[in-house]
């Protein structure tokens, strides 16, 4: 109990819970796999040298790639187990290939106490980052799927991160500064030799934005019925990211948008629920008529949400 005061000095009560009691922690047994009729996969991201060292243990059904059981053991600062903990427990019953689908938003409102309250402090915004990058090279490592280039460079020595990974991190969060990319990957906080590099990926970035800026100003003006399939997806998440998006997330679930199609004057939306909203009885009622009502002010009034 007293360490898990400590922990509430400096992280909210749901992190500190995780820190001082995790329940995912520790390896998974052949034994405990061959009781579970499953394959033992294991997959170590990261190293002790650098400070970040996550080792993640599945118990996977081969036949459907289904993740039974999930367990990890790791080396790193404290919040990193919370992050390690809460993303095992999400994993579970998840296809490997479900599994990669969660995303940095996802995750760290898991870990928050409440909706407007950062669940880490901004130096350490990193972990829930090489969690879920964990995950996503231990998928790519079960399917054997052939990695490139930027997946095998490492262009700074204090974080696991590929460059590939980074990259996705600074168009994720829209990185401007170094300070910021190492708040969310660690990349050259302690590894100064790298900064050129990184400097350089973000003028990358900023000139993306700058063209994307162009773009959107340019169907900005268009209306909903006009806009392609690709724009109005495009306008409906932006529409659900404003407005429900961070309720689902925060009751362990996520809404995709798949298609959008004319049928007369109604315009029906193909939605599938995720995680924990797949299986709510409020996705076909409470959830549904929020979304829908919201898409109704934000884009037309004709808008029909249809769930997949």
């Amino acid at each position: 109990m007293e360490e898990l005061i400590n922990f509430k000095n400096d992280y909210g009560i749901k992190v500190a819970m995780f820190i001082g009691d995790p329940k995912h922690a520790g390896v998974i047994t052949e034994e405990e796999c061959e009781a579970l009729g499953a394959t033992r996969f294991t997959y170590s991201y990261g190293d002790e040298a650098i400070g970040e060292e996550i080792t993640l243990y599945w118990a996977v059904n081969a036949e459907d790639d289904t993740i039974l059981l999930a367990r990890y053991t790791y080396f790193g600062t404290p919040s990193l187990i919370a992050a390690c903990d809460m993303l095992a427990l999400l994993c579970k019953n998840k296809t490997v290939q479900e599994a990669t689908t969660m995303t940095y938003q996802g995750l760290e409102r898991f870990l928050r106490d409440n909706p407007t309250t950062p669940a880490l402090p901004e130096c350490e915004q990193y972990v829930i980052t090489l969690a879920l990058d964990a995950v996503k090279q231990a998928a790519k490592a079960y399917y054997k799927d052939a990695l490139g280039r930027e997946d095998l460079t490492h262009p700074c020595k204090d974080t696991p991160m590929s460059l590939a990974s980074i990259k996705e991190s600074i168009a994720l969060h829209d990185i401007q500064t170094l300070k910021e990319l190492g708040y969310y990957t660690k990349a050259g906080v302690n590894d100064s030799t790298c900064h050129e590099d990184l400097r350089e990926l973000l003028v990358v970035h900023q000139k993306v934005l700058e063209e994307a800026k162009v773009t959107e100003s340019e169907v900005s003006d268009v209306p909903f019925r006009e806009m392609d399939v690709k724009q109005r997806i495009t306008a409906i998440n932006k529409a659900i990211d404003k407005s429900v998006r961070q309720f689902l997330v925060m009751d362990g679930g996520d809404i995709e948008i798949l298609d959008v199609k004319e049928n007369g004057k109604q315009i029906d939306v193909y939605v599938r629920y995720l995680g924990a909203c797949s299986g709510c009885a409020s996705s076909s009622t409470g959830t549904l008529f929020a979304i829908e009502n919201t898409l109704k002010e934000e884009l037309d009034d004709q808008i029909r949400v249809i769930p997949i």
